[in-house]
């Protein structure tokens, strides 16, 4: 499994950052069952604690934290885009997404 997550962790797009929306997004071309391998990986690799998963008919959701700050990790199958978002209620969520988009070297669009 760590293989084949390490394979799909290749095939993301360069991670950008929306400050108008609060969101790190990352091209994703992968189906949902790819994206549901990645995820953990990825999260893994930005020390975020990765919560259960619930599917949509072509989302798939997360919850999510990192340092007890509540987030929102998303993946959309029709636009190709896996992100993160504050979660609801999360005092410093948009300042939480906004570091781990520094530590990606996101690109700010």
């Amino acid at each position: 499994m760590e293989s084949t997550a390490h394979s799909l962790l290749l095939k993301l797009g360069q991670p950008q950052y929306s400050a108008e929306r609060h969101q790190l997004i990352w091209p994703c071309p992968l189906t949902q069952e790819q994206a549901g391998q990645l995820v953990p990986a990825l999260m893994g690799q930005l020390e975020c604690q990765l919560g259960p998963m619930e599917q949509g008919a072509d989302r798939l959701f997360w919850t999510l934290s990192f340092e007890e700050t509540a987030l929102s990790l998303q993946y959309e199958a029709l636009c190709e885009s896996l992100w993160i978002q504050p979660g609801e209620g999360a005092q410093d969520g948009e300042e939480v997404v906004a570091f781990l988009a520094r530590q990606v070297g996101a690109e700010h669009v």
